[in-house]
């Protein structure tokens, strides 16, 4: 598996290899931009990150905008472009982005910045075997090109805990350079794709294909937009004939098992059901492994059916067989009416949006909401590393209560004379606060307005508290404690309701 790095900052081989300078100007067709990011602090949420610049090229296309990653712009502070040749200077706003499948829309500031420069149009599909041209800037400007050639064209995951969508992985040896985090890839003349991760031990790059931008920029500017189409499944693949037997489907029906269902997503309103064998969709037959064949790419993932050939709103047919027991089932078809991203809100959301995590206090007790970037505070091997009672509560959402809308968790205990001795309860999820059940953060700031008898009640997970506070004290054991960490005072103080 690729090791997920970006350009920025590798030090990479540049002996034996060949570039060219192109003859055509395409440094007419790029911008440099560097932008400014400062992530949010899940573990202090009142603080940001320190902040860092990321450098790369943004592809002019047409609409006077822009085409960069979502990762080059994603919580940016600031975004500033630049013609290559060191000209004009200025700045740009995020039009669109889109993390799942990592692309964004940015436009300048000052259209001015533009004039003289020249759109690039894009590449239809290309397949395994073909020669894309890595186009990079010299300090002077001037445009150089690496040639990679496309050994795999295929449905992979874009990260960790997205979604999976069509990649081109090509093999070459990318000089370092300035503006390397994100650079175009050429076909013809045409843009083929964004560079999006490179891996110098193999020397492979991936790279988002021209077809998925042409589907995002298509999509992104209807109302509503909340991602490329899917059909709101997970399925496991299905091997051998023992398991297809056993579900009564007999060994000629191939297809893919349904693991789980989005709640309130396009399979689950079509009727499908989680232990449904998959067997057809758009038409097509599905393979053991959830494939079917393309005239073009050869066998490719299912999904590209919705989220590459479809857009939200369309229709698709899923041919499934589910059984009935004792070695019997029936097959049925289902009509899909695709979707974006599920409408309904994840209990632990695998991304944050905007540019803050929400959070409160009461006393020295800080409360947020658990969530997969909080989660990613303890580094790269988080799903072993993290408190393993969120972790199972993260990987397992799907089987909690319809009604817990978040999960709210004690993150941390700030030192105070109300807090002393109960660090080891920091991480637990939060059940009741004075009686009332806590379903999202909001039902902290209400439940602390009942205080019983003079003390608010905090009730933890499994046998952990419950915790008393005298809440006579907390206004100002809150006030000294803003002061000390440095966190702003707000209206809505939860010490010492009313």
């Amino acid at each position: 598996m690729i090791r997920v790095l970006s350009l920025a900052g590798l030090a990479l081989v540049t002996g034996c290899q060949e570039e060219n300078t192109l003859p055509q100007k395409l440094d007419e067709s790029v911008l440099r931009v560097t932008s400014t990011i400062q992530y949010p602090d899940n573990k202090r949420p009142w603080l940001k990150k320190k902040p860092f610049t990321r450098n790369g090229l943004g592809t002019i296309i047409e609409g006077g905008r822009l085409l960069v990653t979502a990762d080059m712009v994603a919580h940016a502070s600031y975004i500033c472009l630049e013609k290559p040749e060191d000209g004009p200077k200025g700045s740009a706003t995020v039009e669109a982005i889109d993390e799942e499948c990592n692309l964004a829309v940015i436009k300048p500031v000052e259209p001015e910045l533009l004039k003289g420069t020249h759109p690039l149009s894009l590449d239809a599909m290309i397949t395994p075997g073909s020669t894309v041209q890595i186009l990079q800037l010299e300090p002077n400007g001037a445009p150089a090109l690496t040639p990679a050639s496309l050994t795999t064209v295929a449905v992979m995951p874009y990260s960790s805990d997205g979604g999976a969508y069509l990649l081109y992985r090509a093999s070459t040896t990318i000089p370092q350079r300035e503006g390397s985090f994100v650079i175009p890839a050429l076909h013809e003349g045409k843009l083929a794709g964004l560079v999006m991760r490179y891996d110098s031990r193999t020397q492979s790059a991936d790279i988002i294909p021209s077809p998925l931008i042409g589907r995002f920029l298509k999509e992104y500017s209807k109302p509503g937009y909340s991602g490329l189409a899917r059909a709101g499944l997970t399925y496991g693949e299905s091997h051998g004939r023992t398991l297809r037997e056993w579900l009564g489907a007999g060994k000629d029906l191939n297809g893919v098992i349904i693991t789980s269902l989005d709640s309130g997503g396009p399979a689950e309103k079509a009727g499908l059901r989680k232990g449904d064998l998959i067997v057809r969709a758009g038409g097509k037959p599905i393979d053991g492994e959830g494939n079917y064949t393309d005239p073009r790419l050869g066998k490719i993932n299912f999904s590209n059916l919705a989220t590459l050939e479809s857009a939200p709103g369309d229709k698709g047919e899923i041919v499934y067989f589910r059984s009935a027991g004792e070695g019997t089932g029936t097959l049925g078809t289902a009509t899909l009416t695709l979707g974006g991203r599920n409408t309904v809100p994840e209990i632990s959301p695998s991304r944050l949006r905007g540019n803050s995590v929400p959070y409160t206090f009461l006393g020295g007790l800080l409360f947020q909401e658990l969530s997969r970037p909080y989660l990613r505070e303890w580094g790269v091997n988080w799903r072993s590393d993290a408190p393993q009672n969120l972790v199972a509560l993260d990987a397992f959402q799907e089987d909690l209560p319809k009604d817990q809308k978040r999960l709210v968790i004690l993150a941390k205990l700030l030192p105070s004379s109300e807090t002393i001795g109960l660090q080891e309860l920091a991480n637990k999820v939060v059940l009741t606060i004075n009686g009332m059940p806590i379903h999202e953060l909001a039902d902290v700031n209400e439940a602390a307005k009942h205080p019983e008898k003079g003390f608010q009640r905090i009730e933890l997970e499994g046998s952990a508290g419950p915790i008393y506070l005298d809440n006579a004290s907390l206004e100002s054991e809150e006030a000294q404690l803003r002061s000390e960490y440095g966190i702003p005072a707000k209206s809505d103080s939860l010490a010492n309701p009313k």
